[in-house]
């Protein structure tokens, strides 16, 4: 996919309202692409840092002269004489080293943006670019940061802070006292600036530990199109799906868990949570085999077909001569519901040999949306051409649990609560589980509904303490979706 939303904010919504929750970056950087920056901060950047940045070329001698004398008569370093394009010209670099070349480096392409761009198209480069702390680079992530504003709705005393870390984010932001004698210092040369009123002025000095704490997370461009509601080109603003409770609850499940673990959750055909140990994008753009999680597909199309609990397949082999594992023991035939209850291999291609291999794959195609020629006879088994992600898979799910209930599929559910009960031990009515395992029990795959919501829950790696099929990962699901389910229990009865 094209990186054309490299830079734009990511909101969610939080109790009807919208939040800033991630910038959308191929690396690691939190660097957000202001659409506009704010006059003010132009206005109060060029007293403190750049006297006279509308007369130089890129290098102020004068000021350069100046700082060097001052050092040398304190023996130390009160001043770095760097003009604002020299600033940006370094923070293109990414060097902050103190060496010879790479001063001269700096100086190089200052002479360059200076010759190939306005002065006010340097300001802006310059705030879209200006480290400000915590991997953040421009003034719209800091501002999103330590506010949890948009650049445009800042108060002086705002802007004044982040002016003040900018000259040292390691040091103001570890050093209280140190910040609040710069933004004094800063707000008096802005007064005698005449860039600030006298009330304004007074109303900075009575602030102080001003700065928050909001988070913003990074998100790959591949992420978009999944997470997406609505796109403003022109303020480079992504209005998301996702719904903060649950984003937080994805988040908390993934940090927490003791493997790698991605998660998806999706209300209504939309993801409203995710979160993944290996990136954002990975719930997305992984695909692998999903095991077991596709029975409930074939045994709706199988009762719809005729198949009831009267008919008994055998469990212990299959009438297509496959060599397949069965994670339990049990009789050696099953009815169709209890086929499902445990999730025995052999039934079910018996099963689906019996209403047919070609009409059940038909069906596995259409109800997962994937193309008929990627599902082969082993797709019964979780085995598809190109394998499914995690959010397909969900997808899938919300819309099979949450459409055209008819008696079928309250016959399905009912057998999923039972599995979801005995599983997880939740007394809970309405709620449905389905697992799978596959490559050699790398990846383990948890389906969870309930009302209206699906949840996907991926785990990856098989360690040596963790031999069983299924493994401890109910153990780490259980911690979580205990308090989920006794802060969203209700009453919920499919019609």
């Amino acid at each position: 996919m094209k990186k054309e939303f490299e830079g734009f904010v990511i909101y969610n919504k939080t109790n009807k309202k919208s939040k800033a929750y991630a910038v959308v970056s191929e690396n690691y950087e939190c660097k957000a692409e202001a659409p506009e920056i704010p006059e003010k901060f132009k206005e109060f950047i060029i007293p403190i840092e750049d006297k006279r940045f509308f007369n130089h070329n890129g290098i102020d001698i004068k000021g350069t002269t100046r700082a060097l004398l001052r050092n040398f008569m304190n023996m130390k370093v009160l001043e770095g004489g760097s003009t604002i394009s020299q600033q940006l010209a370094r923070n293109i670099l990414k060097d902050n080293s103190r060496t010879l070349s790479r001063k001269i480096r700096e100086s190089i392409i200052a002479l360059k943006l200076e010759y190939n761009y306005s002065k006010d198209d340097i300001l802006n480069l310059y705030f879209n670019n200006v480290y400000f702390g915590k991997n953040l680079r421009g003034v719209r992530s800091a501002s999103l940061y330590y506010f949890d504003k948009e650049p445009k709705k800042l108060n002086n005393s705002e802007i004044i802070y982040l002016l003040t870390i900018l000259r040292g984010p390691n040091y103001y932001l570890s050093n209280l006292d140190a910040t609040n004698k710069r933004m004094k210092l800063l707000s008096e040369l802005l007064f005698n600036s005449n860039k600030l009123n006298l009330y304004q002025y007074n109303k900075i000095g009575k602030k102080s530990n001003i700065s928050g704490n909001h988070r913003i997370n990074i998100l790959r461009n591949n992420t978009i199109p999944f997470i997406t509601e609505n796109i403003d080109f022109q303020n480079k603003r992504i209005d998301s799906t996702l719904v903060s409770y649950y984003q937080d609850f994805a988040e908390n499940l993934v940090r927490k868990s003791k493997y790698p673990t991605s998660i998806v959750i999706i209300r209504n055909k939309k993801v409203i949570g995710f979160y993944s140990f290996y990136g954002s994008d990975y719930p997305f753009i992984f695909k692998s085999n999903v095991g077991s999680t596709l029975k409930p597909f074939i045994y709706y199309y199988a009762k719809k077909n005729g198949i009831n609990n009267d008919q008994k397949f055998s469990s212990y082999k299959n009438n297509l001569n496959w060599n397949v594992r069965e994670a339990t023991s049990v009789n050696s035939k099953l009815n169709i519901d209890e086929a499902l209850y445990h999730s025995n291999n052999n039934a079910f291609i018996n099963i689906s040999e019996t209403i047919g291999i070609e009409n059940t794959l038909n069906f596995l195609s259409d109800s997962i949306q994937i193309k008929d020629d990627e599902v082969f006879p082993s797709a019964i088994l979780g085995a598809t051409k190109n394998g499914l992600s995690l959010h397909q898979l969900t997808l899938a799910y919300n819309d099979f649990l949450t459409e055209n209930i008819d008696d079928e599929k309250m016959e399905l559910m009912k057998i999923l609560n039972k599995i979801f009960k005995t599983k997880l031990n939740f007394n809970i009515e309405n709620a449905f589980l389905k697992t799978g395992t596959t490559n050699n029990n790398d990846e383990r795959l948890a389906i969870m509904h309930h009302a209206d919501t699906t949840f996907g829950i991926l785990r990856n790696e098989n360690p040596l303490n963790d031999s069983s099929k299924e493994g401890n990962m109910f153990h780490e699901i259980k911690r979580f979706f205990g308090s989920y389910f006794k802060q969203q229990l209700k009453e919920y009865k499919w019609i």
